[in-house]
């Protein structure tokens, strides 16, 4: 009986070290690094000119938050910022999923609730919003490693004849322009507040 019960005794400890070294190599598994990128055009209608934009991870600053029942997504860099909510109803499973933008004539039929703004000193610019603009679009969640509770995606927003996103006080007959605001998100970490 001795002789059975040890390569009995071997084979669970051995399985035992192994389930204990897998267990560590998954808390010690570092999460993917965070890669931003948002573009912006604004092109004039009187002389076709285009005012463009590019920024990067390194130069966006951005959150990725789920509370108070929505998710809001917003990145912003140098003049340029973007939001989205989403309400929790609206959420997929598992967050994947392509949320439209609401618009005006009727902001009820979209899902992302959505702001840009374009402020050139902090204290005087313009902001965009779903409910009293007619915007294009949509926020896309393209993956969600529920691991590391990261996000990865793509944004598009576009406005067309809108006044001129850089003018610094009220006038009577701003120039018009076309606004499109691009980017992409990935292993973005979603925070959640209780």
């Amino acid at each position: 009986m001795k002789k059975t019960l040890l390569p009995y005794c071997m084979l669970a400890l051995a399985l035992l070290s192994f389930s204990c070294d897998k267990e560590d190599d998954e808390t010690n598994e570092v999460a993917p690094a965070m890669e931003l990128s948002m573009e912006r055009t604004f092109m004039y209608h009187d002389n076709h000119q285009t005012k463009q934009a590019s920024y990067l991870s390194n130069d966006i600053v951005s959150g990725f938050v789920e509370d108070d029942g929505k998710l809001t997504v917003y990145l912003s860099s140098g003049p340029d910022g973007i939001s989205f909510e989403i309400a929790e109803a609206d959420l997929t499973n598992g967050y994947v999923g392509v949320y439209t933008l609401k618009s005006l004539p009727n902001p009820a039929i979209g899902k992302a609730n959505t702001t840009y703004s374009y402020s050139q000193n902090g204290t005087s610019g313009s902001a965009y919003f779903s409910q009293a603009n007619t915007m294009s679009g949509a926020i896309e969640i393209t993956n969600y490693n529920e691991k590391h509770n990261l996000i990865s995606g793509t944004f598009e927003l576009t406005m067309v004849d809108v006044a001129d996103p850089t003018l610094t006080a009220p006038t009577t007959n701003p120039r018009k322009s076309d606004v499109t605001v691009t980017g992409t998100f990935e292993n973005a970490k979603l925070t959640t507040n209780p």
